[in-house]
Formats: C-alpha cells, structure tokens, sequence
C-alpha cells in the first residue's frame, strides 16, 4: 500500500492527537488540591486488624497514600515498588511532623488484614509503611481522593499519589506513578509546615 502525503500527515495528526489526549488526561486532577478536602470519614481496618477511622490514622503525619489491592498484578507491584524506594529515603530528612507512608486497599470484599500484611511483607514494608483496608464500599474513598466519580473497574485504578497533611486534609495529587524523589519532596515540604 502507498501513502499519499495526505494519508501519511493524518496518520501523523492521530498519533499526534492520541499522545496529547492521553498526556493531558494523565495530568488533569494533578497538583494542589485548593481547597483542602478533608479525609474521608470512613473506617478502615488497618494491616493488624483493628478497626479505625480514616482521619484518626492520618491525623499527626504527613502521609502519602496509594490505592492498591492485594490481588493486583499488573500496576500494584509497582506501586508497591515505588513506595519502597520512596521508604529507603524518608529517614533522609526530618521534618517537624513524622511522615507516613499509606497502601489503602480499594477491594473491601476480597482484601483482608492477613492479606495486606501478606503484601506489606512482600514490598518489604518497613515501620513507617502501614496498610488499612476500607470496612464497606471504597467507591466513596476512592471518588473523594480522585475528585471525581471513580471507575467501576478495580483494575483500573489510578496510579496517583495522594498527600495528606497532619490535619488529615487532602492537600496534593501527584501524576500517575510518580518519581519517589518527587513523593519525598512532597512529603518532606508537608513535615515541615
């Protein structure tokens, strides 16, 4: 088959067009989050099995939190990795609040505090890497954390980091798997105010 000039630069224009789309699609819903949203107030049970509100396991840190699920095995590993190099550095600097990193689970019905030590155990979770699984629907967390109503599909998850203030408020939403200096940085500036 020949390509005619005409062909070829719409092909060209497409491709172009894709690329942006998706590009800006990754980046909407990025960035300060103004105003400060508040944590859902929702109860979660954490990776021993005790039964809290989410607020109350925020409060007092600056913490970085990813949505996963255990039986995820396309972008949760590495999410998980990405927390991992983010834990090796978080000792690096100190801040006037400790910081805190979060694997809240979006599958109620099929994570459970055995699985998600499981999981923590597997990245290699260290004291400062907690994990805490919603007690009903995680849709509410989910649309709250995203801004906007979440996808039905698990498996389709955003990849975002989101940051939490000592005051438990919403306050950044990073790019899709994010870059771990960039999570530290964001985690140091927010010990630090």
């Amino acid at each position: 088959m020949s390509w005619t000039r005409r062909a070829w630069l719409r092909s060209i224009s497409v491709t172009a067009l894709a690329v942006a789309s998706r590009d800006l699609a990754a980046h909407i819903g990025t960035g300060p989050v103004d105003p400060l949203v508040a944590a859902p107030d929702i109860w979660v049970l954490d990776s021993t099995g005790q039964r809290r509100r989410l607020p109350e396991l925020l409060r007092g840190k600056a913490t970085a939190v990813q949505t996963m699920f255990t039986g995820c095995s396309s972008v949760c590993p590495l999410q998980g990795a990405m927390f991992g190099a983010v834990q090796e550095g978080l000792d690096r600097n100190s801040g006037r609040r400790p910081k805190r990193l979060l694997s809240l689970s979006i599958d109620p019905l099929g994570d459970t505090p055995q699985s998600m030590q499981e999981w923590l155990r597997k990245m290699n979770a260290g004291p400062k890497w907690a994990g805490a699984i919603p007690v009903s629907d995680a849709r509410d967390v989910r649309s709250a954390l995203a801004g906007s109503p979440p996808d039905a599909n698990l498996d389709r998850h955003t990849t975002q980091v989101y940051f939490f203030n000592a005051a438990a408020q919403l306050c950044w939403r990073s790019p899709s798997l994010p870059e771990p200096a960039d999570v530290i940085n964001v985690l140091d500036h927010l010990a630090n105010t």
